[in-house]
């Protein structure tokens, strides 16, 4: 009734429902784009397209996504720590977070829609693997599962290594990555720390370096897991000298380490995360620069076995700074004397300079710089930085690539290159063999020259014969000299033996010898043992008295004169008649290209003593070496082999080698030939070291 008295109607609640449907539907629709990268900025988030598109992609729309990890195991050695924290772990756990994979990461394959998704981690690093592998794996054990990012972090095994060699083998493994459809993501190796941590903090540097070289100019993403200035932050000291210094560096960066019972060191979980989340931070943000800089780096030979390097250090900065510049040993040069230490105004750019002795003989250059590596630090700054250093006043450049079949000469490959701004004139003298090669140098500004260094092979020769090459050049009112080392081994052919070669500097009873048989069915390579003393049981009672390793390039023809890489065949056994043991064989085994699982048990090895003395033999399956074209009797029906037999004798363990050589056991390059003939041609494989 006071509704009524009031004038008041009921409200019509059917008509207000359809006024706010036809004001809804005057109002603008609402858009809302899924969220797939989090906190990503627009900058990071074109960063992580351009290096990895594919991968952004997948993990925006939450697809399995797998990462594969091929390297040196030594590199992924973690204390009291599981797989998924080493570095690669960490790294992928960083993009599990951030893209809202709710499985996480997983060692395996990775998870789908129907699942919680997750990222697979698979990891195919081998003890003591090198950069050769990485070709091979990718062309055989890889091809097992999916693959979408492969992170590449050798280096740690191929100190040795030349950075030309190290490079092309990175090349060949971005290639074979490319065939997969996969992304790759290429890690230096971090650095080691020893007893004596100066003797190797620096030996992998130049490898870093041409990796950091390789990776900008394919666009490919790099991490410097050697990098310091990411991983230490040192308080800035009082004034400390030199060895002060590379002490506080030193003792800090050890912390990342455990010291086990051995003497070695293990990387602590600590320093894996730590490089996991520089790998992830490089993804998303360009490194962060430093407040120096080193140019004009070159480098002048100085008596037999020295030489003198000099280059500008600039600071940056606003500030004046204490810096200290400490050198490293690497590339086989040793520092014995150096202006370490200086206070540099802002702006200016002082003069250093270190003096260098070989370690052992002067190394050859395979490149137009020398790349030696400075541990500097200025206040709470410490990095480790590798100059390209040019050779003055020319640099000799020797291509050392291994040439098979040459049957009555070779070319040495050399050239001379002038880095600076003037013509330079000279000439130059070869000598190998008794053959002496002369000719002039002419070289203009920043100007190359081959020289024609074709030399007869020696007539006569033994199988296995090592002959110096000694090159002079008269240039700049200099002599500069250069030796090298070429070993020739002749064709091998079947029931032919042929001796092999000590490692120099060890007592070896008599000369061992290798005969290698074939048939339809098998190979076998037999090595017949020196008499008395040869062969003892092992010190420890237990252990092998004698090792086999073998490397058998038995790709085809054509393929076998290719880039590529084998993995060592071993056996081992007592020093009693029997059988030894065959251990696992890779898959690649026999050259880039063979993907297979070889049963260790189809190989046959023993010790076994006849009337004409004790004899070692190791037989390989035929249906193994499905690749080659088996064509016996027939000299262009040739294997790359390389061979080296350990002993336990009176003096100790003795290696015997075919060849002798510098370059990696597993690189073809370091193989000779063999014939699947009894008579083989007069061809010969050089190896100029």
């Amino acid at each position: 009734m006071a509704g009524a008295a009031l004038g008041q109607t009921t409200p019509d609640l059917t008509a207000q429902k359809a006024e706010a449907r036809a004001l809804e539907k005057r109002l603008p629709v609402p858009t809302l784009a899924p969220k797939v990268s989090f906190d990503l900025s627009p900058a990071r988030q074109e960063r992580f397209q351009t290096f990895l598109p594919k991968t952004y992609r997948k993990l925006s729309q939450r697809e399995p996504l797998q990462v594969l990890v091929l390297g040196d195991a030594s590199a992924l050695k973690i204390h009291e720590g599981k797989p998924v924290e080493t570095f690669p772990g960490v790294f992928a756990e960083a993009l599990a977070a951030q893209f809202y994979y709710t499985g996480g990461v997983k060692v395996g394959p990775a998870r789908g829609a129907a699942e919680a998704p997750t990222i697979g981690l698979r990891v195919l690093a081998r003890p003591g693997g090198s950069v050769l592998d990485a070709a091979s794996i990718l062309q055989s054990t890889a091809r097992q599962a999916p693959v979408d990012v492969v992170m590449i972090c050798y280096g740690q095994g191929d100190a040795g290594m030349q950075p030309p060699a190290f490079a092309r083998a990175v090349n060949a493994a971005l290639a074979g990555a490319k065939q997969l459809g996969a992304e790759v993501i290429l890690c230096s190796p971090w650095l080691p720390v020893a007893a004596q941590s100066e003797s190797v903090l620096g030996l992998t540097r130049p490898l870093a370096d041409a990796l950091k070289e390789a990776a900008q100019e394919l666009g490919v993403l790099y991490a410097d897991l050697g990098d310091l200035s990411r991983l230490l932050t040192i308080p800035a000291p009082e004034t400390q000298d030199e060895a002060q210094v590379f002490e506080r560096v030193e003792s800090a960066y050890r912390e990342f380490f455990r010291l086990e019972e051995d003497g070695g060191f293990t990387p602590k979980v600590g320093l894996h995360q730590a490089l996991g989340r520089l790998i992830y931070k490089d993804l998303l943000d360009a490194p962060p620069s430093l407040p120096w800089q080193t140019t004009g780096a070159k480098v002048r030979p100085e008596g037999g076995d020295g030489l003198t390097l000099t280059y500008s250090l600039k600071n940056s900065g606003t500030k004046a700074m204490e810096i200290t510049a400490l050198p490293l040993i690497a590339s086989g040069w040793k520092p014995v004397e150096a202006k370490a230490k200086v206070k540099v105004e802002p702006g200016a750019a002082p003069v250093m300079t270190v003096r260098y002795v070989a370690e052992n003989g002067v190394p050859p250059l395979q490149e137009a710089v020398l790349r030696l590596p400075l541990l500097i630090c200025s206040g709470t700054y410490t990095h480790v930085e590798t100059l390209r250093a040019s050779v003055e006043p020319v640099g000799i450049v020797w291509g050392l690539e291994t040439q098979f079949n040459q049957e009555t000469g070779f070319l040495a490959s050399c050239q001379v290159v002038n880095p600076g701004k003037t013509l330079i004139k000279g000439d130059w003298q070869a000598e190998f063999a008794g053959q002496k090669l002369t000719g002039t140098l002419d070289l203009p500004s920043e100007g190359t020259q081959p020289l024609n260094l074709r030399f007869d092979l020696p007539k006569e020769s033994p199988a296995v014969n090592r002959v110096p090459l000694k090159l002079t050049l008269n240039v700049a009112g200099q002599t500069l000299t250069a030796t090298r080392q070429v070993t020739l081994t002749r064709n091998l052919g079947l029931d032919q033996a042929i001796p092999l070669t000590a490692t120099p500097g060890t007592k070896s009873p008599a000369p061992v010898t290798l005969t290698a048989k074939a048939n339809a069915k098998a190979l076998t390579l037999t090595f017949d043992l020196p008499g008395d003393g040869a062969l003892q049981d092992a010190p420890d009672g237990s252990g092998p008295s004698w090792q086999v390793e073998m490397n058998l390039d038995a790709r085809s023809y054509g393929k076998r004169l290719e880039q590529g890489s084998t993995a060592t065949v071993r056996a081992t056994g007592m020093a009693v008649d029997g059988a030894g043991k065959v251990h696992p064989v890779a898959e690649w085994a026999f050259g880039t290209g063979y993907a297979a699982n070889f049963a260790p048990k189809e190989f046959q090895a023993g010790l076994s003593t006849g009337s004409e003395g004790r004899q070692i033999t190791l037989t390989v399956p035929r249906s193994y070496l499905y690749l080659h074209e088996w064509a016996l009797d027939n000299g262009n029906s040739q294997m790359g082999l390389g061979v080296r037999l350990t002993l336990q004798g009176t003096e100790g363990y003795v290696t015997y080698h075919l060849p002798l050589t510098a370059k990696a056991v597993n690189d073809v390059e370091a193989l000779v030939v063999l014939e699947l003939t009894a008579k083989p041609t007069a061809r010969a494989t050089v190896d100029v070291e």
